[in-house]
């Protein structure tokens, strides 16, 4: 037996139990936001009859779904709303909307009882209304919410960067500021793997600043530190065959786009948790193909930190495509990716090519945004 078919085999046994658990994931974070198709409002803008996504490019917008009857919408979704609102009272680039998005107790849920529940919270912002005589809301649909309420943040280019049932008014005012400070490239259209995979939740949050053990310099230097554009951690550990197989394709990627602006490390997480040297893990890493920077993460505090303590997760070996805002573009869970052209291994390359596209995709969108800023206007 070959030691990808012992992979293989590997895999399918460590990651079928979290499958079978895994309920279905919600949202449809880091995608373009949908139309709303909403016929019925109140509290609109002056000359305005509706609302949609298209009316708020350029600014960052927090959704509230709800519904009348919901015990959270009342208890934290809309204290959550009314926070956000007071704060950011005549900031132009943040607006607020909220939609009743029926999908349980028509008779109860009207149009009329969401006005009346927005008032109750003195709530001065447009109140739209989805769904009723049995028709679920579409917006709900589209937007693949979990029910209510149901928070969404939309950034300045229209891509989805939070949602969930959830967040705190400081964690939400936090994203907001990042969002409105962002840079073009921080939402260039970049696919990611879909939400059932698991870690997408990190997609379109900042990475968190990391303090390792110890780092250790590249063996072959590929990219100028001055000239960084994104950072690609992988952790991976030497009693792991998925890192055996993923680290050539890692240094692979290094090698190509290093140069080109592509900051790659690294981080060695031992199993168990222990003290490493540094001469073990630069061994280690140069038997698995790997010469990039390196990070040692002994207690696993840091990937407990980006990674861990943020939701249930399948695997250690997670990999994270950072843009130079800190924002997480690109997640894959592990635990292992490389190209090949062997149909049996058709999913690890999938994931590596897509990868690649990320990387290609944020490099190519960030020299965009350089070479606008430095061009000199034409004179007429």
């Amino acid at each position: 037996m070959s030691w990808k078919s012992a992979l293989i085999g590997l895999m399918l046994l460590a990651m079928q139990a979290p499958l079978a658990a895994q309920p279905q994931a919600r949202g449809i974070l880091g995608r373009p936001a949908p139309s709303w198709d909403v016929a019925q409002w109140a509290k609109l803008p002056p000359n305005s009859k509706s609302l949609d996504i298209t009316d708020f490019s350029g600014q960052v917008l927090y959704l509230y779904c709800f519904q009348s009857w919901c015990p959270g919408c009342r208890q934290h979704g809309f204290p959550t709303l009314v926070d956000l609102v007071d704060r950011y009272e005549g900031v132009d680039d943040v607006a607020f909307v909220a939609v009743q998005t029926v999908f349980e107790g028509y008779q109860i849920n009207t149009a009329q009882a969401g006005w009346r529940m927005a008032q109750e919270f003195g709530l001065e912002i447009p109140i739209g209304h989805d769904g009723g005589n049995g028709r679920r809301s579409t917006l709900m649909r589209r937007y693949r919410t979990g029910g209510t309420p149901w928070a969404i943040i939309i950034d300045k280019q229209g891509t989805v960067r939070f949602n969930g049932f959830h967040i705190t008014p400081d964690a939400a005012a936090e994203l907001i500021d990042q969002l409105r400070d962002e840079s073009p490239i921080a939402s260039a259209p970049i696919k990611t793997l879909p939400p059932s995979r698991g870690g997408q939740d990190r997609v379109g949050t900042r990475f968190p600043k990391l303090a390792f053990d110890r780092e250790l310099p590249a063996q072959t230097e590929d990219s100028d530190p001055k000239q960084v554009r994104a950072t690609l951690y992988r952790w991976w550990t030497n009693t792991c065959p998925f890192c055996e197989a993923s680290l050539p394709a890692i240094e692979k990627l290094r090698q190509e786009y290093g140069p080109k602006g592509l900051r790659v490390v690294g981080v060695y997480h031992p199993k168990p948790q222990r003290t490493v040297d540094d001469e073990s893990v630069l061994a280690m890493a140069q038997r698995f193909g790997y010469k990039g920077e390196l990070a040692i993460d002994a207690d696993w505090s840091q990937l407990r930190k980006a990674y861990l303590s943020s939701g249930r997760r399948r695997a250690t070996s997670v990999t994270f495509l950072v843009d130079k805002d800190g924002v997480t573009r690109f997640l894959h869970p592990g635990p292992v990716l490389f190209p090949s052209d062997d149909p049996q291994y058709e999913t690890e390359n999938d994931d590596y090519q897509l990868l690649k596209q990320a990387i290609e995709a944020l490099l190519r969108s960030d020299e965009s945004v350089a070479r606008r800023s430095t061009e000199k206007p034409k004179k007429e």
